[in-house]
């Protein structure tokens, strides 16, 4: 009896699959719970919870490795949630079945997670090594893995441009360092938490869990305090100007039909003569919409039945197109020929501006990942020609009678998602007016073109200029320099609307001037003072 006792005594000490794994769990719950920040769901709270439960999840983490592991659980289950859309893209637009769809869907997202287990890996080694707390080590990790490359990127602040008052810190400190408050604050929360666990039999809050709401919740305040005072600087002004923008509502699969492209053609052209007889300043087509390849560098646009003006249609029209460099033959015999995916303007007068060439593309899509560095891989995987970069940024520009000009910096596709670029652009083109054009048609019928306006919505913010959309089978719009959504269109039929977006020429702002040099400057600082401290006074690392 007294063995058998024994025996059940052992085995209810034995941990529970819950408790051996409980940090993996919450980890994986937690990229799923912030997942649900995404569209279609929109539930934009879950953004801080699905961080609090990361948090928890790295707190007691040991080492790196386990850090690693975490973050890396994070952000696949995140990923694999967040972008179920993919695999029925992959499915439309290949020959490859559903069980080939989703195994690459897992792929991806394993692949795409791996800057937020560097991130988390680097934020417990923080704790352990130098003795950071919980929500400067948490916030290292968040500035480190928003701040790596990745194929699709996101941030919380994007996700939570819905609600731009909280976002509006983005013009000192950008999508990134706004991203990070929002992780002190679930650090914050995670604090207090646990000393409310730890003092759940006397009922009561110590000093030091009080301290830990109380700073995730006025560092809330401030944000929203600073939200609705930025916001209300912001306002309709006098230089305004008239816009359309014109939806083709092309299929993807038929734009590339050379069957099709003067049908294509001809019904941007009947949007664009709507729009004009309506008053507008200037028409703007989507990315790559003008269905014919001119050569790079083309100074005057065809005429007649490849024409863009003609007719009722007078111009000017910004649109996108491919120019196509001249070819080249191969040692072996074979032709290669690259091109750009670039943006002009065609005046009244059939002239073209000089194009600007994207200068980011997206890998996989539209190039070899390192193809510029290793020739071979280009040879291999594009070898009868591809996209390639732009070598300079470039302004477009339209002069209005007596008015202030259009000066346009034009963010191609995903570069309206990108702050680096946004910065470069606004230092070097000071423009008055921010431009995206966008192909979303490969992702008909998903929450990918949503997902991407929102992103795109933080340009806004940061560089304080509206930002005006084109978008074929997506999101069209403006966006104006608040963050606020002023008008959106997201017809699947041919069709045109206007917006009016004010030209600003507002100085840099405090991000567009230095990025975020100020938040890694504060969080290097923090973290050499606890080092610091540590070493001075030999103690060992927090426990939360």
């Amino acid at each position: 009896m007294v063995a058998q006792q024994a025996v059940v005594t052992e085995q209810s000490a034995r941990p529970t699959f819950v408790v051996r794994h409980r940090s993996a769990l919450l980890a994986a719950g937690g990229g799923a719970v912030s997942a649900l920040a995404t569209p279609p769901t929109d539930l934009y709270p879950c953004m801080i919870v699905g961080l609090a439960m990361l948090a928890f999840a790295m707190r007691d983490s040991p080492r790196f490795r386990h850090g690693f592991l975490i973050g890396w659980l994070w952000g696949a289950v995140g990923q694999l949630v967040g972008m179920r859309f993919v695999p029925s893209v992959i499915t439309l637009f290949t020959d490859l079945g559903v069980a080939a769809a989703l195994l690459a869907h897992l792929l991806l997202s394993a692949a795409q997670s791996l800057h937020w287990a560097l991130g988390i890996g680097a934020a417990v080694a923080l704790r352990r090594r130098v003795g950071a707390p919980l929500e400067l080590a948490f916030a290292a990790g968040m500035l480190i893995a928003v701040s790596l490359p990745s194929i699709f990127v996101w941030t919380p602040a994007g996700l939570l441009s819905p609600w731009p008052v909280l976002v509006q810190s983005a013009e000192l400190i950008g999508e990134r360092g706004t991203s990070v408050l929002f992780a002190v604050i679930a650090a914050l929360c995670v604090r207090g938490i646990d000393d409310v666990r730890r003092h759940g039999a006397t009922r009561r809050v110590t000093r030091s869990g009080l301290l830990a709401f109380g700073g995730a919740a006025a560092l809330l305040v401030a944000m929203l305090a600073h939200g609705a005072w930025a916001m209300s600087r912001f306002h309709a002004g006098e230089h305004e100007a008239r816009i359309a923008l014109i939806h083709g509502a092309v299929d993807p699969r038929a734009r590339w039909e050379g069957k099709n492209w003067s049908k294509i053609l001809s019904e941007l052209r009947r949007q664009t003569a709507f729009a004009e007889a309506g008053g507008v300043e200037l028409s703007v087509w989507p990315e790559a919409a003008y269905p014919y390849a001119l050569p790079h560098g083309a100074k005057v646009a065809p005429r007649g039945q490849r024409g863009l003006l003609g007719g009722t249609v007078q111009g000017p029209i910004l649109f996108g197109l491919i120019m196509t460099e001249r070819p080249e033959r191969l040692p072996d015999g074979a032709w290669h020929r690259d091109s750009y995916n670039s943006a002009s303007i065609v005046m009244p007068d059939g002239t073209l501006q000089p194009s600007y060439d994207k200068m980011e593309l997206l890998w996989f899509g539209e190039t070899v990942p390192l193809g510029e560095q290793i020739p071979w891989l280009k040879r291999t995987f594009q070898r009868s020609g591809g996209l390639i970069r732009g070598t300079e940024l470039r302004g477009l520009t339209v002069e209005r009678d007596g008015k202030e000009p259009l000066r346009m910096a034009v963010l191609n596709c995903y570069e309206d998602t990108l702050p680096t670029l946004g910065r470069r652009m606004l230092r070097e083109l000071q423009p008055n007016l921010l431009v995206n054009v966008t192909n979303d048609a490969w992702f008909i019928g998903t929450a990918e073109p949503e997902l991407h306006a929102r992103l795109g919505a933080m340009r806004s913010i940061e560089l304080r200029r509206d930002l005006v959309r084109a978008v074929n089978l997506g999101v069209s719009g403006w966006i104006d320099a608040a963050g606020r959504v002023q008008a959106r269109s997201a017809s699947g039929e041919p069709d045109w609307m206007l917006v009016t977006p004010t030209l600003r020429n507002d100085p840099p702002t405090i991000y567009a001037r230095a990025g975020d040099i100020p938040m890694w400057t504060a969080l290097l600082l923090g973290v050499g003072a606890c080092a610091w401290n540590r070493r001075r006074s030999g103690r060992a690392p927090p426990t939360v």
